[in-house]
């Protein structure tokens, strides 16, 4: 399902933008999976009822790919798959990068008009295997997303009012960013008329403690 070559050339030199350093590192990939799989995948996200609220606020979210649709549990497949991680192990020099299908995986998410997450650095250590959490990948699903909708992947202490790094949830783009110390990341308001959703599916990659020397 992923296409491994178009990450490798957005990668390249004529891609400088894929990879940026600043204000930590991350990438940007775009159209990377079938554009009919995501379409597919955005219609098997589950009722909002059987997916957790947060609570004065439109997002929800679940960890149980067996309450999606098989769309949308065959691209979280994908996405946990053991190629994957061995491949974004290569790209950021660090080994033993891996999934967690059958623990804290990430999760299936959904936000509506007004819905925020404010700057914040994750818990990147599991409190019961030790393991680290180096990256998250986001990927998004809501066609025709537009700028004015808001719903910014914001990176970094914000500057005068601003992120240092924002990145639209455009259809089929899949970001990586690291997820240390270091890693403020947030999510600007959204602003899309209801009833579109920001649809997004969020992967973790983790590395033993024996091995991760992560800050």
């Amino acid at each position: 399902m992923i296409d491994y070559p178009a990450m490798e050339r957005q990668l390249s030199a004529a891609h400088g933008r894929c990879f940026r350093a600043a204000p930590f590192p991350h990438y940007v990939w775009d159209g990377i999976l079938p554009a009919d799989a995501l379409r597919a995948a955005a219609e098997a996200f589950p009722d909002t009822a059987v997916m957790t609220a947060k609570p004065g606020i439109p997002r929800w979210h679940s960890q149980d790919r067996a309450l999606a649709g098989p769309a949308l549990r065959e691209l979280c497949e994908a996405l946990l798959g053991d190629d994957l991680a061995a491949f974004l192990g290569k790209v950021t020099g660090v080994e033993g990068l891996r999934t967690e299908p059958d623990g804290d995986w990430g999760s299936y998410r959904l936000a509506g008009q007004g819905a925020v997450h404010h700057a914040h650095v994750g818990s990147n250590r599991h409190p019961e295997t030790g393991r680290v959490r180096r990256y998250s990948l986001f990927t998004y699903l809501t066609e025709g997303w537009r700028p004015e909708d808001g719903g910014w992947l914001e990176l970094g202490a914000p500057v005068d009012g601003e992120a240092p790094a924002r990145i639209l949830p455009s259809f089929n783009r899949s970001v990586l960013i690291e997820t240390t110390a270091r890693s403020l990341h947030g999510v600007s308001v959204m602003r899309a008329p209801a009833p579109v959703l920001r649809r997004t599916v969020t992967v973790h990659f983790w590395t033993d403690p024996a091995t991760d020397g992560a800050a």
